[in-house]
């Protein structure tokens, strides 16, 4: 997908594999600006092999300047209800 075709809209965004199922789910206020620069989950497919072609990314554009919290409470219920791989916490050394 080209930077340019997507919105910079606010949104929740799931990246998924075409037979692994839910890799990541993110929230932004921004989606053209949060893949500008390539996501973490990208690489972590990347990683475990995953071929390209079967990595998207999906999307649902939500109203932020409506109700700015529901991007936060929409990401925490799905995150609960589906834990993907890729949402875990790498620890940092030190």
């Amino acid at each position: 997908m080209r930077k340019a075709s997507i919105p910079a809209r606010p949104g929740i965004y799931a990246i998924r594999h075409r037979t692994e199922g839910l890799l990541y789910i993110g929230k932004t206020k921004s989606l053209r600006g949060r893949f500008s620069g390539g996501h973490k989950a990208f690489l972590w497919a990347w990683l475990d092999k995953y071929n390209d072609e079967d990595v998207r990314i999906a999307v649902q554009f939500i109203s932020y300047w409506e109700n700015p919290t529901l991007l936060l409470e929409l990401e925490a219920i799905i995150l609960r209800a589906t834990e993907p791989p890729y949402n875990v916490q790498i620890p940092t050394e030190g």
